[in-house]
């Protein structure tokens, strides 16, 4: 019966299974390969550029522990880094709950089309306060770093690796919707609606290590149970929820 519905969710999965996963893989390369041809791979395209404006003006579930320690670190004259902020949405989202400081400066680093349909945005909202880059090196002596379903989409260099580059690093990592777990870490694919995309999943012990050899330490972690982890026919590395992580520097 499996290679039957095997058939069955390959279907689903590139008609109408946006965010779902399908396989498990051993390389970025290897999950491209294994994608259907309907859609094209990666998130560099304007569609992406164009998506999530539902999303401006409301919070969910998962933004919650974010909002929390966002109104305990902000201050006046402070740097946001929002690694992966597609056009702003947090910046958005998040004004209506936080009374943003004198001083805030919010960098969305995201890809080219993205930062571009952002830009718009900004001009069309006529928002201060942000600005768009597509340099990871720009988070050097930013306050928070904040990255909210982002860094599973990275091949390379791993977001520690990354971190160990910068000699000024962000005072404060909050990182949101990970997907974490206790296996061995491995790539999948995601339909993601405009294309697929491969994404890591992390070995959640190795991850957190990995930010504690660069100098921070966790200070809290939570559940996001409104993203499972499902990986059809594999439940050995499916997994029940992702994750979000609050890390504080400690050592220069």
């Amino acid at each position: 019966m499996r290679p039957l519905l095997e058939s069955i969710y390959e279907r689903r999965f590139a008609t109408n299974g946006i965010g779902r996963f399908r396989g498990v893989f051993s390389s970025f390369a290897e999950a491209n390969r294994s994608a259907p041809r309907n859609k094209p791979l990666g998130f560099n395209c304007a569609e992406y550029g164009r998506e999530f404006r539902d999303r401006l003006n409301r919070v969910y579930s998962f933004d919650y522990p974010m909002l929390f320690w966002l109104n305990c670190l902000l201050r006046n004259d402070i740097t946001i880094f929002d690694f992966g902020g597609h056009a702003g949405t947090h910046f958005y989202a998040y004004s209506k709950y936080l009374a943003y400081p004198s001083g805030l400066k919010w960098i969305v680093c995201d890809l080219p089309e993205i930062t571009r349909a952002g830009e718009d945005l900004a001009r069309e909202q006529q928002k201060k306060g942000i600005s768009f880059t597509n340099r990871f090196e720009d988070c050097n002596g930013a306050d928070i770093l904040i990255a909210a379903g982002s860094l599973q989409y990275i091949e390379s260099p791993s977001f520690s690796e990354q971190l160990a580059t910068l000699s000024d690093k962000p005072r404060h990592l909050l990182l949101n919707k990970l997907p974490l777990y206790n296996g061995e870490t491995f790539v999948t694919l995601q339909n993601g609606g405009p294309s697929y995309h491969p994404q890591y999943v992390f070995n959640r012990g190795q991850f957190i290590q990995s930010i504690r050899l660069v100098g921070y330490e966790l200070v809290d972690q939570w559940s996001v149970e409104t993203h499972p982890g499902k990986i059809p026919f594999h439940p050995e590395k499916s997994f029940y929820c992702h994750s979000g992580l609050c890390f504080r520097l400690v050592h220069k």
